[in-house]
Order: structure tokens, then C-alpha cells, then sequence
């Protein structure tokens, strides 16, 4: 049986997921691509001749990109374990979205303003999100739910391949806990997170354009045009975006990498991540083939 998110659960938890996803990855150059310069599934052969697939995927729930092409599920049928950044269990999810609120007192209109407030709150109506939640959520949860495309099935990608996983009896694993990408937001002062919020209420109007490119660019397996659009999006000499992605951009591929080893000793292993995890010198391709795995692109 399916496990079903509920709205605005859904949107906020997976809404984080693209947010980091769209945003961490700003890497100069891509340094690990096949001759094509495509590819979103790979195939990873370890030097003691196990294989796993690694899968770079985009948190949205566009049936374009849910309906799973064939070499997907057959990779995935191969494998025994799936491993997703994040497992979105039910459970994990609501303990999670407490910390997006906030516990002590605080509205959002005392952190942001009233000008602001005001801004935001008449964006998130659009968005579905009843007032008397948004009035206590933190400016980054406001900001990261107003950063990605509004829901229509409900079923992310990433829900999708944990359905999957579910369904066939897969163990399943996750790189991350929500506790470790909430701690990021939470570890911004104040004022970092309302200039930021202010940034994404300035561009509102151009972000159903970005999204559509994002989605393309992972329909076309293009990760270096990802990555591209993805830079795009960032406020140009911010000080706050700076800092932002300065935690952001050292650590999270390392952590991955070195979570991910058990899986891939053990082989059979199908790995899901954000897609532009996988490209330039730090991204997970590169790391890979640093310690001896041999890497192709399927599809």
C-alpha cells in the first residue's frame, strides 16, 4: 500500500528537498560528464566487482518525470536496497515540521516586518497554506515553500522510489536525516533568512519559468544545463546567499559519499539523490572515481 504524504506536509518537507537540491550545488565548472555530456543513471562497478546504480533525480512530482523510463526500473529491480536522501516516512515527516514553526512565541510578522509579512502572506494563500499556519513558521520555511512548484498529484519523484521500494520489500536507507537539513536553515541568523525571504518575493513572478527549465534540463539527462539554470537562481553578490552555501557546498557530497560506502560494499544497491549532486570536481561522479569505481552512464 502506498504511503501518502499530507498537504501542506508534503509541500514543506519535499518543498526543503528541491530547495537544497536547486540550491547548493554552484560548482565553476562540470568535470565528470560522459563524452555526450548526458546522464541521470549510472552504473557504478566497485573494484571488488559489485555494482550498484546511482540515480540523480529532481524533487518534483511532474508525471513527465514520476513515469519512470524502463532502464530506471530495471535498475532498480536489480538491486536489492534503495537509498534516498532522505526516507519520507509519515512519522519522521510530522516530528520534522515542527522545527519550521516557530516554538517560542515568536510570529513571523515580529521576525520580518509588516511590509513583508504582508508580501508573504498573500503568496502563500496561493500556495494553499492556511494564514494561522503561516503566521508562525520560520522566514526560511516561507521562503523554501514559496521556492518550488505548487503540488498536483502529490507523488514527488523521491515519494515515488520509496513507494517502490516499499512495495517490492527493499530495505531502505537514507544519506540524511531531516533533523541535519532543517539544522542548516535554523543555523541562519535572522536576518540572513528575512533577506533571503525577500529575494524569493521579489523574483515570485519568474520562478514557474525556472521551474519549467529545471524540468526539462532533467527530461534532456543534461546535468551541465542543470547546473547552469540552478546558478541562475541565486541573488548575485549576497552576502547571505554566500554564507548560505558556503555550509552547504563543502560537506553534504562528502557526507553522502561516505554513508552511501555500506550500500555499495554490500552491491546491488540503487542510490537516489538530487541530480546535481553528481556533476563537478566535489560532485558525487568525480568522488566515485576517485576511489576506484568504474562509471557509466545508462540512461
Amino acid at each position: 500500500m502506498q504511503r501518502k504524504l499530507t498537504v501542506p506536509l508534503g509541500r514543506l518537507l519535499f518543498g526543503l528537498h528541491l530547495l537544497l537540491a536547486a540550491v547548493v550545488q554552484a560548482e565553476p565548472t562540470i568535470t565528470f560528464l560522459p563524452a555526450e555530456g548526458k546522464g541521470i543513471l549510472w552504473q557504478l562497478d566497485s573494484p571488488q566487482g559489485k555494482t550498484s546504480y546511482l540515480f540523480g533525480t529532481i524533487h518534483v512530482d511532474d508525471p513527465r518525470i514520476t513515469n519512470l523510463h524502463p532502464s530506471i526500473s530495471q535498475a532498480i529491480a536489480r538491486s536489492r536496497s534503495m537509498t534516498l536522501e532522505l526516507v519520507p516516512d509519515p512519522q519522521t515527516l510530522r516530528a520534522s515540521m515542527m522545527r519550521m514553526f516557530f516554538s517560542d512565541g515568536q510570529t513571523l510578522q515580529q521576525a520580518i516586518g509588516d511590509k513583508l509579512y504582508k508580501e508573504a502572506s498573500q503568496a502563500m494563500a496561493g500556495h494553499g497554506m492556511p494564514p494561522q499556519m503561516v503566521a508562525i513558521m520560520k522566514p526560511w520555511a516561507v521562503m523554501m515553500t514559496l521556492s518550488v512548484p505548487k503540488q498536483k498529484s502529490g507523488e514527488f519523484l523521491d515519494l515515488k522510489l520509496y513507494n517502490i521500494a516499499s512495495q517490492r520489500g527493499m530495505q531502505t536507507h537514507a544519506l540524511e536525516s531531516y533533523e541535519e537539513q532543517l539544522s542548516i536553515f535554523d543555523s541562519m541568523s535572522p536576518a540572513d533568512q528575512k533577506k533571503m525571504l525577500a529575494h524569493t518575493l521579489a523574483d515570485l513572478d519568474q520562478l514557474p519559468a525556472q521551474f519549467e527549465k529545471l524540468r526539462r534540463a532533467w527530461l534532456d539527462r543534461d546535468l551541465a544545463q542543470l547546473e547552469r539554470i540552478s546558478n541562475e537562481q541565486l541573488p548575485g553578490d549576497d552576502p547571505a546567499a554566500e554564507r548560505f552555501m558556503n555550509k552547504l557546498l563543502d560537506e553534504r557530497n562528502q557526507k553522502m559519499l561516505q554513508r552511501m560506502q555500506p550500500r555499495l560494499r554490500e552491491g546491488n544497491a540503487f542510490i537516489a539523490v538530487g541530480a546535481l549532486h553528481l556533476a563537478g570536481e566535489q560532485g558525487l561522479l568525480n568522488l566515485l572515481e576517485r576511489q576506484g569505481y568504474m562509471i557509466k552512464a545508462i540512461y
